[in-house]
C-alpha cells in the first residue's frame, strides 16, 4: 500500500480485527480515524455484482465531482474492468482478503489522475462478510483535481493481501506454494493481480 491513508486505515482495521477474519461494523469508531474520513468509504453487498456506497468521504466526492453515497461501486468501471473488479470483490467477501487497486481516472478533457483504492472486509449482520471499509486516495494529485468531474476510470493493477498469510475460508496451501511474504502475479485479461501471503511489503 502506497498512500498514508491506506496504510493507517489498514493498521486501524487490523487492530480492531484482533485476529478475527474481520471486525464488525459497529466496532469501527469514526472518531478514532477522523483525519482519514474524507478519503474513506463503506460499501455493502446488495446483490450479485452490486455493491452500494453507504458512506463516501467528502474528499472522494469532491475529487470525483459527484455524490457517491447510494451509487453502485461497480458503476465506476467500464466493461473492460468490471469483471476484474467483481472478481476482486468476491475474494474480499468470500475469503476475507484485503484488496488494493491502482487506477487512472479521466476528465472529459482527458486530464488524468492516478488513485489507490483499498478494500477491507467488515461484518455487519450474522457471521458473514457483507460490507467493506475502504479508502480512495489520489497519488501525487494534480493541481486541477476537484475542478472537473472524473468520468472514466481504468484499472492498472489489482493486488490481494492475506492479513493472516492465507485465505480465511480455505485449507492451508501445500508446501509447494510460495512462502509467506512472497507475491504471486496472476494474469487476468489485461490486468495484473498480485497476491500477497501476509505482510505489507
Amino acid at each position: 500500500m502506497q498512500q498514508a491513508t491506506s496504510r493507517q486505515l489498514y493498521a486501524y482495521w487490523d487492530r480492531v480485527r484482533n485476529g478475527r477474519i474481520a471486525p464488525r461494523r459497529f466496532e469501527i469508531e469514526p472518531a478514532k480515524i477522523a483525519p482519514l474520513l474524507p478519503e474513506t468509504f463503506i460499501a455493502e453487498c446488495t446483490g450479485l455484482r452490486s455493491y452500494r456506497f453507504r458512506l463516501a468521504g467528502t474528499k472522494i466526492c469532491e475529487q470525483f465531482g459527484r455524490e457517491l453515497r447510494g451509487t453502485d461501486l461497480m458503476s465506476l468501471w467500464g466493461p473492460k474492468d468490471r469483471d476484474a473488479f467483481a472478481s476482486l470483490l468476491r475474494t474480499v467477501f468470500s475469503d476475507a482478503a484485503v484488496g488494493q487497486v491502482l487506477f487512472h481516472a479521466y476528465t472529459e478533457a482527458h486530464r488524468q489522475a492516478k488513485f489507490e483504492l483499498v478494500l477491507m472486509p467488515l461484518i455487519h449482520t450474522s457471521e458473514t462478510i457483507n460490507r467493506v471499509l475502504g479508502a480512495v486516495t489520489a497519488i501525487e494529485p494534480p493541481f486541477w483535481l476537484g475542478t472537473a468531474p472524473l468520468l472514466r476510470h481504468e484499472i492498472l493493477e489489482v493486488h490481494l493481501h492475506w492479513p493472516d498469510g492465507s485465505p480465511a475460508f480455505t485449507v492451508p496451501a501445500p508446501p509447494t506454494q510460495p512462502p509467506a511474504g512472497a507475491a504471486e502475479v496472476v494474469k487476468l485479461a489485461r490486468r495484473r493481480f498480485r497476491v500477497y501471503d501476509g505482510g505489507l511489503d
